[in-house]
């Protein structure tokens, strides 16, 4: 077991001893993958739509297709996927007043993630969750407008795909009551504690 799970359990078995129960709010990454593109896919739409009407004459079109685009391709999704982790552990950081040290850094089957450390109330674990969609998402879409192209439309489309689980559990957090969320170390979502 890694150092984070052992910390996980230990909080669990302390707020149990503070008379709180537990709720499981987690998502398999099936789950978090298929919701996560169905969340995703009014932005994608909305957006590509205004890219095609307003932006399409102006555009900085790359041949869709060949080794160029392919590797540009993978390098969008794997510093959009870096960022996007990075952007988690700064929400966290800043909203839970702890800094960096309630912050874990993973990488399973070559894919980075990020974990809160700590038991939150319901804004900041929302402002971490949220963190990546806001700025990756919102300024991809300032990008698009700002140099429309091939390059600025992928990474549009990936940055609100990857944020597209984070939506999901989003929505699970804003039904939350008066509790204490404690991000999963391993799965998509938290574990709710309330009294």
């Amino acid at each position: 077991m890694s150092n984070h799970s052992e910390e996980f359990e230990k909080m669990k078995v302390q707020l149990h001893k503070n008379g709180y129960k537990e709720k499981d709010v987690t998502i398999s990454s099936g789950k978090a993958m298929v919701l996560g593109l169905l969340y995703a896919l009014p932005f994608v739409i909305i957006f590509g739509l205004l890219y095609r009407f307003l932006l399409i004459e102006s555009a900085h079109l790359t041949e869709v297709g060949g080794l160029s685009f392919y590797i540009m391709f993978i390098v969008i999704i794997a510093v959009s996927v870096v960022i996007h982790e990075l952007l988690h552990g700064l929400g966290w950081a800043l909203s839970s007043a702890k800094g960096w040290n309630v912050v874990h850094f993973n990488i399973n089957a070559m894919m980075p993630s990020c974990a809160c450390k700590a038991a939150l109330n319901k804004k900041q674990y929302l402002i971490g969750v949220l963190t990546p969609f806001v700025i990756l998402g919102l300024g991809s879409v300032l990008f698009v407008f700002i140099y429309p192209g091939t390059i600025s439309l992928l990474t549009m489309m990936v940055n609100f795909i990857a944020s597209g689980a984070d939506l999901v559990i989003a929505f699970n957090v804003l039904k939350e009551q008066d509790s204490l969320l404690i991000d999963h170390p391993t799965e998509a979502g938290y574990i709710k504690f309330y009294k």
